[in-house]
């Protein structure tokens, strides 16, 4: 169900809009003789786009996210082919959980801006994220955050990002220095900043902790000294350099990046080694990981890319800050710049 367009799109004549829309809602129930809708909201979604759909796949990627993570949507959708300066529709996102009886649904609000008043979007803003929640901030705005972004750009995502709580963005096929530079500027501002490219890496990392969080075992992490990731990207990307700064921060082991065979883009092998194992984790199939130790022990795991909606139920499971993000991330830009 959704709402006309709403034309100026200030707060005051959106919130109206929510409760119409809620009104006519509520006027189904009552047909209906019982309660058939449960309004639910934990948190403000804003995801700002400039992609060439006008927001449709960040409006479908929201509608997924929100049967974990139940939340007021707001999607900003730059284009030039937007009718208005700035204009907005409301709709509720509805599901029924199965064996369930009554609808779960969530506000959903698509604001379409044109780029020459994207740096006004801030007014608009005020008042429409959900009162004492937090607000989860994913950019996807890919001019804003390009090197050659304009002060316009830059206004507009300075003007979400003062309303947000966290900030995600997704590193992937971006220029690294920029990237860094970027994160880093945004962190020494007190945001809490997540990156996508991070995320990924989960299918890494849980594996390799587990060895470790064995308090039995004979041979502690901090006995391994050296570390070398193998990637196959013409040079190593940004999950490549988190993966290298997880491992080596907690006792600043040595590192080592090389480029590698394998299959498709990405990290392909990481190997730790100490003075009495060595522990290598691998793709050896398009589909396969393979970790094995020299102390004869070996497993297999599945190895497939996660979609956004995956990634992003992941991080906004994590409101506050992520530690083990943030030691990688500065260990990361420690590394040497000769590898970038």
């Amino acid at each position: 169900m959704s709402s006309a367009i709403i034309f100026p799109a200030q707060p005051e004549q959106i919130l109206k809009g929510l409760g119409k829309l809620w009104t006519s809602l509520g006027q189904e129930e009552k047909q209906q003789g019982k309660p058939t809708v449960l309004r639910a909201c934990a948190m403000t979604l804003i995801v700002a786009t400039d992609e060439s759909d006008g927001g449709f796949s960040a409006s479908q990627t929201i509608s997924e996210l929100m049967h974990e993570h139940p939340s007021r949507g707001i999607v900003l959708a730059v284009s030039p082919k937007a009718e208005r300066p700035i204009e907005a529709r409301v709709l509720a996102q509805c599901w029924k959980p199965f064996g369930k009886a009554e609808q779960i649904c969530c506000e959903q609000i698509e604001i379409s801006v044109r780029p020459d008043n994207w740096a006004n979007i801030g007014p608009t803003l005020v008042g429409l994220t959900a009162a004492d929640l937090p607000v989860v901030f994913w950019c996807r705005h890919s001019a804003a955050l390009s090197p050659s972004a304009t002060r316009l750009q830059i206004a507009g995502i300075d003007a979400i990002m003062n309303v947000s709580t966290k900030v995600i963005v997704d590193t992937a096929g971006e220029n690294l220095d920029t990237a860094f530079e970027l994160i880093a500027e945004w962190r020494s501002k007190g945001r809490v900043v997540a990156d996508l490219e991070w995320t990924r890496l989960t299918l890494w990392r849980q594996p390799i902790a587990h060895i470790f969080d064995n308090e039995t075992r004979d041979n502690p992490f901090s006995a391994f000294h050296t570390i070398e990731v193998a990637y196959t990207d013409e040079k190593p990307m940004a999950a490549t350099y988190y993966m290298a700064g997880w491992l080596s921060s907690p006792h600043s082991a040595k590192i080592s990046l090389v480029r590698t065979e394998g299959f498709g883009p990405g990290i392909h092998r990481i190997t730790i080694r100490s003075e009495s194992e060595t522990i290598d984790f691998e793709r050896t199939t398009p589909d396969t990981m393979t970790l094995k130790s020299t102390n004869k022990r070996q497993r297999k795991y599945s190895f497939a890319n996660r979609s956004l909606d995956k990634l992003m139920n992941e991080e906004l499971a994590i409101i506050g800050p992520d530690p083990a993000f943030d030691a990688a991330f500065l260990r990361a830009q420690e590394l040497p710049v000769e590898y970038r």
